[in-house]
């Protein structure tokens, strides 16, 4: 997904050592988990929002074309 190596997940590792005290790192963690799992939700919502929207849109062209035809007969 966010096409990390393994050498650059390294150097972050080792810069959030340097950075941030070990004694934080899990609480980091946590809070970046957390932060995902948001990310993740939101873009679920989205997309599903965007297919209903198309769905409705489907159906409203369908409604259209029916009642066209209904109006030529």
């Amino acid at each position: 997904m966010f096409d990390i190596s393994f050498a650059e997940l390294i150097v972050i590792l080792v810069v959030m050592v340097l950075f941030v005290s070990p004694k934080n790192l899990p609480l980091l963690a946590r809070g970046a988990g957390k932060l995902a799992q948001k990310i993740k939700i939101f873009t679920q919502e989205i997309k599903s929002e965007l297919d209903r929207e198309e769905n409705f849109q489907e159906l409203k062209n369908i409604e259209k074309e029916l009642k066209k035809r209904s109006i030529k007969k």
